[in-house]
């Protein structure tokens, strides 16, 4: 009896690994890597560059006419999130907007250096391309870090500054960054479903229903493309936590911070901290916007696109 039940007992746990290596194999199969090809013809849209910048292909756009203005997306999005700013904006400036890596189109950096340091040396190259000397930079989220580093370190080339929601001030930041991550993580990134990210997208705004059914497709398609996922867990692993305050002293550009009163990863008091860091920055301005969260890009695009452009164009 006791040698049935052991049996009975054995076969069942055979079987549920045996489920358990079929489940797994279907979700890496069905999550499997999109070719980048596959992915411009989906959303590439018209007018889409490409030019290779100390070694990676960054895809970008230009559109519009007037003064310069560089866009950089928040983090786990693309360009297109800005695209409501660019049908605003692009009358009165010539907008450029391109994925950065480990994101979209782009894609990963053969050199695997995810820092502010890098990302500021490929927006270089790419402002070198477009033989623009000078130019106004917006950054949401991960590209606002991008966008002060940027400032602090080539001031020369920055005209005005808009921070929207921008990481850095001490004891902030992304919980699931300031964590250790193990170095075998990133292969999890491949048994995720679709169906996940829905909540995962809503979780930093306040109206759920902005994140659609169509977004959440986009985003997961966006985030298989071929590399995007290891180079997004080693970005991750690399996560910068030294303290801005040297680097904000150095900005000089005129600049204008965009906060969400609800933001649930950067608290608002992080506007003011910025705000008292930039001591060098020939003007700061705020504009806190109640019940809004992290993404204003996409919560109210209209709204913050036109309170850009008042300043962007204001002395």
């Amino acid at each position: 009896m006791i040698r049935r039940i052991l049996k009975f007992i054995g076969l069942a746990l055979a079987g549920l690994v045996c489920l358990l290596v079929l489940a797994t194999a279907w979700l890496w199969w069905s999550n499997r890597d999109l070719p980048p090809e596959l992915l411009e013809q989906r959303y590439g849209g018209d007018d889409l560059r490409h030019v290779n910048v100390l070694g990676v292909n960054l895809a970008y756009k230009v559109e519009g006419e007037g003064p310069p203005l560089v866009l950089l997306h928040s983090h786990f999005y693309t360009m297109r999130m800005w695209q409501p700013w660019v049908d605003e904006l692009a009358a009165d400036f010539t907008v450029i907007r391109y994925d950065l890596t480990s994101h979209g189109l782009t894609g990963p950096d053969p050199s695997g250096d995810y820092t502010r340091a890098r990302g500021s040396a490929l927006l270089n190259g790419l402002l070198d391309h477009l033989g623009i000397e000078r130019t106004a930079i917006a950054g949401s989220s991960t590209g606002g870090g991008l966008a002060w580093y940027y400032a602090a370190h080539f001031p020369q080339r920055v005209d005005k500054l808009i921070l929207i929601n921008a990481p850095g001030m001490p004891g902030g930041g992304n919980k699931y960054m300031e964590r250790g991550l193990p170095a075998w993580g990133g292969y999890v990134f491949y048994l995720l479903p679709e169906s996940i990210f829905k909540a995962f997208l809503q979780a930093p705004v306040v109206d759920k229903s902005l994140i659609t059914d169509e977004q959440v497709h986009e985003f997961h398609q966006m985030y298989r493309r071929r590399g995007n996922r290891m180079a997004e867990f080693e970005r991750m692993r690399a996560w910068e936590r030294d303290d801005p305050a040297a680097d904000l002293a150095r900005i000089t550009a005129p600049t204008l911070i965009m906060w969400g009163e609800q933001n649930p990863q950067l608290p608002v008091t992080d506007a003011a901290g910025f705000a008292a860091a930039l001591v060098n920055a020939k003007r700061v301005e705020q504009r806190i916007y109640p019940n809004v969260g992290h993404v204003i890009p996409l919560e109210i695009p209209i709204e913050s696109a036109r309170d850009a452009r008042r300043f962007l164009q204001g002395d």
